[in-house]
């Protein structure tokens, strides 16, 4: 597409919450430690299409947004550059005839790298849809030919008002533009940056998002002197308190039962090839029957803090040769006993037998196995597979009704809005036994809300027939800890008193399951 379009105007900045609510609230910068989140997303296309997605990335300024802009673009819809996703894909469904995906890996090429020019991501943390805030936008641009798939009011600019189509986009909801994310192909034509609209579709629908559950692995210990990290994303589908998913030969061949709650995974080995080798599966794009993931496995309680230690876990993500697999546990260890030369156990076993294997194969068309044997190269690991669940943040579930865990009548009411931050209902009582109403913005740093300043209203009156002034006056600061998905720590001053208390959850909203 052409860039020769004068600077945009930047788009505007987080909406304000009403003011009079809000009047005289000073919001805290968020300061939490940098998060590495998974976030999947999906939206139906106006004819029965349908594009799901998948953004992993780091929160490295606090800001409750993954961002990362690519130069070109960001100059173009005037908005800064940012480098913090570190994996993105969509794929198109229903639209094209065949599926179309788009994959933005930054192992592979960064945001920087001329072949990303049009690429870009604003995504907020914890909110239930992509589109809504006048920030947020997806931009899967490859250079044409291709398919691209954009969305949101940040990318607009690039792509609407007649610059690629005529129609206009904006913000999921607004009823003043046509749409929020389009489908559009493209073919170069002289000179270049022309280009040939070939197709376009709209939609204005909701992009839907859900935040998966993340952990890290990392194994040390291999008697060649490599190691491994690795990442897996998902969702506990049915409850049972781990993620699984196997692929067609453990599924068809050797009668695993069917799993596909594995969204996400990667690993990344270093100390066999001179470059780290990344192995990387996207079940968001791809699906688990994929003959790609034919040996593909994970197995992973959610608690816990290691892998393969217990019957029934262990990983295998192992592409096909030539390539490096991993393979740790004994669960998914009957897939190569006539490759490898040596087996695995479990981590725990008392034999002191290695739970983890790097293999190297090539392919060989003369091999029963299809595979060079022995293997161009293995190693051994009996050392612990340690697993991290990735800190989990005050999302969308954390939304509902929490009181005192000791009787006393009062209680919280918690919003996690969609700029970002959270608004908070404190109804207690003053020293008399009246009741009081405190409340107040604040920002989400991790597991922890934090309001600066605590708000009491007077003057109000019911059903009033004329506009009055409401009385907005400073009553104190509040911090709720929360430990997990149902109880949480609050420590407040009020009137420049101190106060704590434990509060557990009352309700819960519909549709907003908190898992972890």
């Amino acid at each position: 597409m052409s860039s020769t379009r004068d600077t945009m105007t930047p788009t505007g900045r987080r909406a304000a919450l009403t003011a009079a609510l809000f009047a005289g609230s000073a919001l805290l910068a968020s300061n939490a430690l940098a998060e590495i989140v998974s976030i999947q997303f999906s939206q139906s296309i106006p004819g029965g299409g349908t594009v799901t997605g998948l953004i992993v990335g780091e929160d490295l300024d606090g800001d409750g947004r993954l961002y990362s802009m690519a130069p070109g673009l960001a100059e173009f819809i005037g908005a800064p550059v940012g480098d913090e996703v570190i994996y993105a894909s969509v794929r198109i469904d229903g639209v094209l005839g065949d599926p179309v995906t788009v994959v933005y890996d930054r192992e592979v090429a960064g945001i920087d790298d001329p072949a990303n020019f049009f690429f870009g991501f604003s995504v907020g943390i914890g909110n239930d849809y992509i589109g809504q805030d006048p920030e947020d936008g997806l931009s899967f641009a490859p250079l044409a030919p291709s398919t691209s798939y954009v969305a949101g009011a940040l990318m607009a600019p690039a792509w609407h008002d007649g610059l690629v189509i005529e129609e206009s986009m904006g913000s999921c909801g607004d009823p003043e533009v046509d749409a929020c994310s389009a489908i559009i192909t493209l073919d170069p034509v002289d000179p270049f940056p022309n280009f040939e609209l070939m197709f376009h579709t709209t939609s204005d629908q909701p992009i839907v998002a859900t935040e998966l559950l993340r952990y890290t692995f990392e194994q040390t210990g291999f008697d060649g002197g490599a190691s491994v990290t690795g990442t897996i994303s998902g969702r506990d589908l049915n409850g049972d308190g781990r993620l699984y998913s196997a692929g067609g030969f453990y599924v068809d061949v050797l009668g695993f039962p069917p799993g596909d709650e594995i969204a996400y995974a990667s690993v990344t080995i270093k100390g066999v090839e001179p470059q780290a080798i990344v192995n990387t599966v996207d079940l968001v794009t791809g699906d688990i029957n994929d003959f790609d993931h034919f040996f593909f496995g994970v197995a992973v309680n959610i608690a816990g803090d290691r892998i393969s230690d217990e019957e029934g876990e262990g990983i295998s993500i192992a592409p096909f040769s030539p390539s490096t697999s991993y393979i740790a546990g004994d669960v998914f260890e009957a897939a190569w006993p006539d490759v490898s030369t040596e087996a695995i156990a479990n981590c725990a076993n008392d034999e002191g037998l290695p739970c983890g294997r790097l293999l190297s194969l090539e392919p060989d068309d003369d091999s029963p196995t299809g595979v060079v044997f022995p293997p161009r190269a293995e190693q051994y690991s009996a050392g612990p597979v340690a697993l991290h669940a990735a800190p989990f943040i005050v999302d969308a579930p954390f939304t509902g009704f929490w009181q005192n865990a000791a009787p006393s009548g009062e209680g919280f009411e918690i919003h996690i809005i969609q700029d970002g931050r959270a608004l908070v209902y404190w109804l207690t009582y003053d020293e008399a036994g009246n009741q009081r109403w405190l409340f107040g913005p604040g920002s989400r740093e991790g597991l922890t809300i934090r309001i600066p300043e605590l708000t009491e209203t007077s003057g109000g009156m019911l059903a009033a027939q004329e506009p009055i002034n409401i009385g907005l006056e400073p009553a104190g600061s509040l911090e709720i800890q929360f430990s997990g998905c149902n109880s949480a720590a609050v420590a407040a001053v009020v009137d420049e008193v101190p106060r704590t208390m434990q509060i557990e959850r009352l309700t819960a909203v519909n549709g907003l399951e908190c898992i972890r």
